[in-house]
């Protein structure tokens, strides 16, 4: 995974999960908006976990080429 794309896609993750976190506190619980911007953060999360994973198995791809 390039530099340049995790960073970016972190960024939008973190976005995501701020802004829907910050209008969770906002929103009625079972209205439309509130399940979409619940949705909004899971998407955020997964987005996030999905970066953090690509990171850490292109790390250890490269410490395995590195050793051989």
């Amino acid at each position: 995974m390039p530099p340049e794309l995790g960073r970016m896609a972190l960024g939008w993750a973190a976005f995501l999960v701020l802004a829907a976190s910050v209008l969770l506190l906002t929103l009625t619980p079972g209205t439309p908006e509130f399940v979409v911007t619940l949705v909004t953060l899971f998407l955020g999360l997964f987005l996030g976990l999905i970066v953090v994973a690509g990171v850490l198995w292109t790390r250890r791809r490269a410490k395995r080429e590195e050793s051989q």
